[in-house]
């Protein structure tokens, strides 16, 4: 009898084994079929968006919402006439870049969320027409940076990376058509923002999160009283241009 009930007990315990995996296999199967229907989806919207663009020869592709990829990156080559180009919520690699370096007349290019390295640079660094430049959760180092004072035109740059050093202030001055300049968590110190500030067509400079002490504010504010400066999404309080935003 004894035996009997640790049989009854063993096979219980087998079966409801059996059963747990066999839920937690549906329930798997079931998030990766919501997941490719999400993604057909976004992918669907995207076709959707991009072919307005080229039925209306729009310049402008502003994507706010859509999780987009390096495949469906692949459609954007055909709208050749592509001056702005928004992905607020892709995670695109350089593998795109190639892609977006065949719009010849593309001026405007912002990827959020996408780490871009520094062999996604050298691509961007062939893009003549580029004037401004964001990418805020870039990958590159600072040979990266250094690719880009071959653009000819740009002007404006906003750009963050774990991956800059604050030798990197070096390599940004070296981009000397730019007007703004914004950095986010680059580890800028008063050494590398002497040197930033020797740009010679420099009028806007945001740094957040730098490790530019007191002393060296008071010396870029000397120095280059023109320049209109936020430290950490604010104003300093010794720049002389805070009035600009209180019109």
């Amino acid at each position: 009898m004894f035996r009997g009930r640790v049989i009854f007990l063993l096979i219980g315990l087998f079966s409801f084994a059996a059963g747990a995996w066999w839920l937690n296999r549906l329930s798997t199967m079931k998030s990766q079929i919501t997941q490719a229907t999400v993604q057909k989806t976004r992918a669907n919207e995207f076709h959707d968006l991009l072919q307005q663009i080229m039925l209306e020869r729009k310049t402008e592709l502003l994507v706010t919402d859509v999780e987009v990829t390096d495949q469906m990156i692949s459609q954007v080559v055909d709208a050749t006439w592509l001056e702005t180009l928004i992905l607020d919520n892709g995670a695109i690699s350089d593998e795109a870049i190639v892609v977006i370096s065949q719009l010849e007349e593309l001026r405007h290019l912002r990827l959020r969320r996408s780490p871009i390295t520094n062999e996604g640079l050298r691509q961007i660094a062939e893009m003549n027409s580029l004037w401004y430049l964001n990418l805020p959760h870039a990958n590159c180092t600072d040979l990266g940076v250094a690719e880009l004072s071959k653009l000819p035109a740009i002007r404006q740059l906003r750009m963050g990376s774990p991956g800059l050093t604050s030798e990197s202030a070096s390599e940004f001055a070296k981009i000397r058509t730019l007007r703004s300049l914004h950095l986010i968590g680059v580890p800028i110190d008063d050494r590398g923002l002497k040197i930033i500030a020797k740009m010679p067509n420099l009028q806007s400079l945001y740094l957040d999160d730098s490790l530019v002490t007191e002393t060296g504010w008071e010396w870029l504010f000397e120095e280059v009283p023109n320049l209109h400066v936020h430290v950490n999404q604010q104003h300093h309080d010794r720049d002389p241009q805070a009035h600009q935003h209180d019109k």
